[in-house]
């Protein structure tokens, strides 16, 4: 019995090292993609939505502020759940503007990175991450 559950464990031990690299990839990402959008600024800032009574400017810089928050606290594996599930609503919401209007092929990578996302909400950070580090779980002691 001890033989067939560590070999069924082992199998199981590369899958940390595919969320540690997927986490590091989107993250990395999301870091160059809002670069882009601040070198581009002047031409983007007016595509954005004002919302609750704040200009599209402001609205911009929520957003790149959020995203690039997100992207650390990814790569860190730092709150991964709630960092992909808040990056994943984000997309949703994206997806429900352009959608209608454009169809699929525009919403396409928005579709893309949310998959990474519900990902990431169902994996969680893995073995190589701060939640995994902070949050871990102490050994139960048996009764001597």
């Amino acid at each position: 019995m001890r033989r067939t559950l560590r070999a069924w464990l082992a199998q199981y031990r590369c899958m940390d090292w595919a969320v540690l690299y997927l986490r590091l990839f989107i993250g990395g990402i999301l870091l160059l993609h809002n670069i882009g959008k601040m070198q581009h600024y002047d031409e983007i800032v007016n595509a954005y939505p004002s919302l609750f009574f704040i200009d599209s400017a402001a609205t911009f810089v929520v957003i790149c502020v959020a995203e690039v928050l997100f992207a650390v606290m990814l790569m860190l594996g730092l709150w991964v759940r709630l960092s992909a599930a808040v990056m994943a609503e984000g997309m949703l919401v994206s997806i429900l503007l352009v959608f209608p209007s454009a169809g699929f092929l525009a919403a396409e990578l928005q579709f893309v990175y949310m998959g990474i996302y519900v990902f990431l909400i169902i994996s969680g950070a893995g073995a190589y991450s701060f939640d995994a580090a902070l949050f871990a779980k102490k050994p139960i002691k048996p009764n001597d």
